[in-house]
């Protein structure tokens, strides 16, 4: 059976004046035929030929009807986007998503006052009524907080979607809510940026995610001391930076807490390779 709102490997059954059928051999328990979905000729490779398998995105067309498309859509059943609004109704918006049929947030799904133009972090989602791919933007209802399949330490995709002035907020693994908290922030985080980052810690009790744009462990702060010594000789062999420094000036410099760059130059300083100041770190005489 076909997924509306996937993508799916058919292959080419048939063709017609209007485009290629596709199926992907399941057949119509009413006349034990196989299921047929139409790729329209502006979509079908000249080379396409009868048993050739295609790989398309299935939707619904303006008449609910399952569609065929080569065309790649920004989001899919399941992930989130950050999406523009093209469209408003009085039934909902519509959201660009690189295809022709816009995709639609329902009024029901929707948070706060929707301006055409800006854009906004929804969810695509099957519509089990009717069978059409829609977007939500109650975001907090597809997120687990609890992040029991996840360790510390670990490589995580993330997607930033919320920025306040104490906290950022991201999607994990397009599964779980994760927060950058100030120590760890840079300056382009931005909402609807992807990227990776690292799981700092999970809390006790409730599993909540805090995340890193820095690699953890002792090992991982410890591969960083080539940036910082390379710091100290673009400087002239002297950095105003120590493990005295302001944690924001630390951040600022290095991208690092101040206890990773307290571990850093103290593994530096035993290698015998940087001098500790007061308020600066050398390279030796």
């Amino acid at each position: 059976m076909f997924k509306i709102g996937e993508y799916s490997n058919l292959k080419v059954c048939r063709e017609s004046s209007v485009g290629l059928y596709l199926t992907d051999g399941t057949e119509d328990p009413e006349t034990g035929k196989p299921l047929e979905i139409l790729l329209p000729e502006n979509q079908c490779p000249d080379d396409a030929l009868v048993g050739h398998s295609l790989k398309v995105f299935v939707y619904t067309d303006s008449e609910d009807r399952p569609i065929a498309t080569r065309m790649k859509p920004t989001v899919v059943v399941g992930e989130f986007a950050y999406l523009q609004v093209v469209g408003i109704s009085g039934a909902g918006a519509f959201f660009d998503w690189g295809l022709t049929k816009d995709l639609f947030c329902p009024f029901r799904e929707q948070v706060g006052e929707i301006q055409e133009g800006r854009f906004y972090v929804v969810r695509a989602y099957r519509d089990e009524l009717t069978g059409r791919v829609a977007c939500s933007m109650r975001l907090s209802r597809y997120l687990e907080s609890d992040a029991i399949d996840l360790e510390v330490g670990q490589k995580v995709r993330v997607m930033i979607i919320e920025k306040t002035p104490e906290i950022v907020i991201a999607i994990v693994n397009q599964r779980f809510r994760g927060a950058f908290f100030p120590d760890e922030w840079v300056a382009d985080f931005q909402v609807g940026a992807r990227g990776t980052a690292f799981v700092k810690r999970i809390r006790p009790g409730d599993g909540r995610l805090a995340l890193s744009v820095r690699p953890q462990g002792y090992e991982a702060v410890l591969s960083e001391g080539e940036r910082v010594l390379r710091a100290i000789e673009a400087a002239g062999g002297r950095l105003e930076v120590s493990d005295r420094s302001h944690p924001d000036e630390i951040q600022r410099m290095f991208g690092l807490s101040k206890g990773a760059f307290k571990k850093l130059i103290g593994s530096l300083y035993r290698q015998g390779k940087i001098v500790i100041r007061h308020d600066s770190i050398e390279l030796p005489k």
